[in-house]
């Protein structure tokens, strides 16, 4: 019964959308989009499915009602607990920072946000905020009031491909000309630092709170393992989220892990997942999410694949380790 899924789009109006995802998809609404939550139970945009005999059920439906055949055996409730989405900027985001676990459930009864970001496309002048510098917490709360915040913040050059992963409590934002795949703790809770006049409300004291100044990060390198039918590089692995990227290049054969599910996003090219029964095209942009117990299947293309799940963290990290060494 359960296969590959692949849902409805479910598009967000922001004032900083951008144009560049109407180049992969023909059902963009007139309007500034700055986001599209493909695979998403969260309460704002549930994702409903478009194929096979659960077409209309939602996501946050499926998992009430198979949440082990759905999401794995090794969770415990029935919330599903990743979000992704593909971010589409035409102006920098507002200057932000999310809440760690502890904060958001005492504060806003949501799940941390850590997220992980795959590069599809980028300006040639393009660039992320990430951390602060050379500054104490007072000189920042000061600079932000002052609208002097640029003086310290890190500005990071990027291109299609990189990878970055953003800790709960880390600075950041989005520069314009991005679109990008973003995967995360299922959570909508922002705190917006400086929106450069843009009117919308900040919460400078809540950010203030959570904001941990030592915190920085780089574009990650990943650890790349080559096998018969692809390559795979283990890029980002906690607790809340792991994200790994799959070069195709021959047929891949699999089925589901039982224990967990996966989300698959083609961040590049474009090809076919198949079943007995069914098949699914899944072109640069799109989503599918592998249930737990799905059948088998394979994946065939031109592909360069994300891979969003939960970790078993302890285990991979031991398989990792035992990668190289």
């Amino acid at each position: 019964m359960f296969y590959p899924l692949k849902f409805d789009h479910k598009y967000i109006e922001k004032v900083w959308g951008g144009k560049k995802l109407s180049k992969y998809r023909d059902d963009m609404p007139e309007k500034q989009i700055g986001e599209s939550w493909d695979v998403s139970a969260q309460k704002k945009a549930v994702s409903v499915v478009k194929n096979g005999k659960l077409a209309g059920k939602s996501l946050s439906e499926l998992a009430e009602m198979y949440p082990v055949q759905i999401m794995g055996e090794e969770f415990e409730d029935k919330t599903f607990p990743l979000l992704l989405k593909i971010i589409d900027t035409q102006e920098q985001l507002s200057i932000q920072v999310h809440p760690d676990k502890r904060y958001a459930a005492k504060f806003e009864g949501e799940a941390s946000k850590n997220e992980g970001w795959y590069i599809i496309d980028a300006a040639e002048d393009a660039y992320l905020i990430i951390g602060t510098k050379d500054c104490t917490e007072s000189e920042f709360k000061k600079a932000v009031q002052n609208k002097e915040i640029n003086k310290y913040v890190n500005k990071v050059k990027v291109e299609k491909g990189d990878v970055f992963f953003i800790k709960a409590g880390l600075l950041h934002a989005i520069g314009p000309g991005i679109l990008m795949a973003e995967i995360q703790e299922t959570s909508d809770t922002t705190y917006r630092i400086f929106d450069y006049d843009r009117g919308r409300e900040l919460h400078l004291a809540k950010a203030m709170d959570v904001i941990n100044f030592k915190l920085q990060t780089k574009k990650r390198k990943g650890l790349k393992v080559c096998a018969k039918d692809y390559d795979y590089t283990y890029y980002c692995l906690t607790e809340e989220l792991a994200l790994d990227i799959i070069d195709l290049k021959d047929i891949l054969h699999a089925e589901g892990d039982r224990k967990r599910f996966y989300i698959l996003t083609a961040v590049k090219g474009e090809g076919f997942i198949s079943w007995e029964g069914g098949e699914l095209e899944i072109t640069e942009s799109e989503s599918v999410l592998i249930p737990a117990y799905a059948q088998e299947y394979k994946i065939e293309g031109d592909l360069k694949l994300m891979r969003s799940y939960v970790p078993d963290f302890e285990k991979q990290k031991e398989e990792i380790i035992d990668i190289i060494t």
